[in-house]
């Protein structure tokens, strides 16, 4: 995957997280922080009106927030553990332990929606699915997010 859009910085433990509305705040907070967009209200903003379109919990413990309104400056992919389970209305109506979020800059809306859909289909992979959840190990985990 190209680096500019993920790489092992993007990885983040959250240890306070216990809603979704703090699990948006601290990936808002974060995305902003790296530069991949200008504000914090700004996208998470844009997180929760993705959500309200319909959930972005997937299944076993997994969920793919993302935002594209004009705060986000360049496409981006994270990932953040959760030390507490987040009730998120995922479809298989599990809460969540992990987030794979995205910053969807408005110009690139098509090409991040192929990287949502290739995540989506790795995500039926019980083998990477697993080894998402059970590592802790920021290398490790960098290199399963890389195999999408």
């Amino acid at each position: 995957m190209d680096k500019s859009i993920f790489n092992k910085e993007n990885i983040w433990f959250d240890h306070k997280s216990a809603t979704q509305e703090e699990a948006f705040k601290f990936l808002a907070q974060h995305v902003t922080k790296l530069g991949y967009a200008n504000s914090i209200e700004g996208f998470n903003q844009g997180l929760i009106d993705r959500e309200k379109e319909s959930t972005t919990g997937f299944k076993n413990g997994i969920a793919i927030p993302h935002s594209n309104n004009e705060s986000v400056l360049k496409p981006g992919l994270f990932v953040v553990k959760f030390d507490n389970d987040i009730e998120w209305n995922a479809l298989d109506k599990k809460p969540i332990k992990v987030a794979i979020a995205l910053s969807i800059p408005k110009n690139g809306a098509k090409e991040h929606l192929r990287l949502l859909s290739k995540i989506a289909r790795k995500l039926m992979d019980e083998e990477f699915t697993k080894k998402i959840l059970e590592n802790d190990n920021p290398d490790i985990l960098a290199e399963t997010i890389n195999e999408i």
